[in-house]
């Protein structure tokens, strides 16, 4: 569009070439004889001298359409990597999940022992061995979920990096506190300023009022320049020459309304666009606010998860003790068992949600946090 914007700027040239012949043949003055073949050339300009400032709205639309454009591009390039984030931090919470799985197996198994062991010397009872064989099965069950959901979340990590087979993010990849943050005032203001939707949006205002402007020039004369230069003979080469100027000037009076119904369409298009442009600015403004608290309740939840699993580590080894000390039953240890795994996932999934949420903000302003 801004190409051709450019070149109506330019005149036009063209050239043009005829070869005739036919079965009449006419009569040569040049030279007294009778001839059916002719040929003819012709190289012919044209230049809109003046056109009521159409062509000054044209460029201008089509300047602000590439704007928006390019932001509408920003914006998808952004989207996709808030895509590819939650996917990346989907896979690497998985395999800690995975990891977390294991590690419950192996406290389900050391568990199971010791209760048959309690059990064979008369301390435990048979239901405590059963309910340590079904904890561990529950924990092996988990271990099989976990594995599948690292395999599928690793394939479409390779699928969305458009690479074939699986991709295993770095190892301690899921983050365990917040970036600085600016102050939301300031995230508003970029976000009004830089965000791809308003900044798009505002474009196309731009775009909107400049047609308006193209509509209106419909009512204004046009004048257009021509020229051009004429070759003809009956022989080759053309030796005949010939030359044309004109100045045309033009002024439609009356074209059954569609001046005044363009006109009616441009100026609803632009309250349209207007109407958009301001609400895609308050958008943007309330995204990137959400965007702000989102981290911040997510930086929350890692430090409290964090002070989760410390919890329920400990309490897991003052059950153990208890109970082979005889003074916690089975149905305590396997509650602790459960909270410990619980406040892994917890541990887990606050942070994967932490890194989702400046990835989110990201996309919100359409640049990276620290830009």
């Amino acid at each position: 569009g801004v190409l051709e914007a450019r070149g109506a700027w330019l005149p036009s040239l063209n050239l043009n070439s005829t070869y005739a012949n036919s079965s009449n043949e006419r009569f040569d003055q040049s030279t007294g004889q009778l001839v059916s073949e002719s040929y003819t050339a012709q190289l012919q300009t044209s230049y809109e001298v003046f056109t009521g400032g159409r062509k000054l709205a044209q460029w201008q639309g089509a300047s602000a359409s590439l704007r928006a454009a390019e932001a509408r591009e920003r914006g998808q390039r952004f989207a996709t990597i808030l895509e590819t984030t939650q996917i990346f931090y989907e896979a690497a919470a998985a395999e800690e999940l995975l990891v977390a799985a294991r590690q419950r197996l192996e406290r389900a198994t050391r568990q199971q022992e010791f209760a048959e062991t309690r059990r064979l010397i008369g301390t435990a009872t048979r239901s405590d061995a059963l309910r340590a064989e079904l904890e561990k099965a529950d924990a092996e069950l988990a271990v099989l979920d976990a594995e599948e959901q690292l395999r599928t979340t690793r394939l479409a990590l390779g699928r969305q990096v458009g690479r074939p087979g699986p991709v295993r993010p770095d190892a301690g990849a899921l983050p365990e506190e917040a970036p600085v943050v600016p102050p939301v005032a300031v995230l508003v203001q970029r976000a009004e300023d830089n965000a791809p939707e308003a900044v798009a949006a505002r474009a196309e205002l731009d775009r909107a009022r400049s047609e308006k402007r193209e509509a209106w020039s419909q009512f204004v004369p046009s004048l257009r320049l021509t020229g051009s230069y004429d070759w003809f003979s009956f022989r080759w080469p053309p030796d005949e020459e010939s030359w044309s100027l004109r100045l045309i000037a033009s002024l439609p009076l009356y074209n059954g309304f569609v001046r005044e119904a363009t006109v009616a369409r441009a100026e609803a298009e632009r309250r349209t666009a207007e109407a958009e442009a301001r609400d895609a600015v308050l958008a943007a403004r309330a995204a990137v606010a959400d965007a702000a608290g989102q981290i911040d309740t997510a930086a929350r939840r890692v430090q409290i998860a964090a002070r989760a699993l410390e919890l329920a580590r400990e309490d897991l080894r003052v059950i153990e003790e208890r109970y082979q000390l005889g003074a916690a039953t089975i149905l305590d240890l396997q509650t602790s068992q459960v909270a410990l795994a619980d406040a892994d996932v917890g541990w887990v999934r606050a942070r994967q949600d932490l890194g989702v949420a400046v990835a989110a903000l990201e996309a919100e302003l359409g640049e990276p946090l620290a830009g």
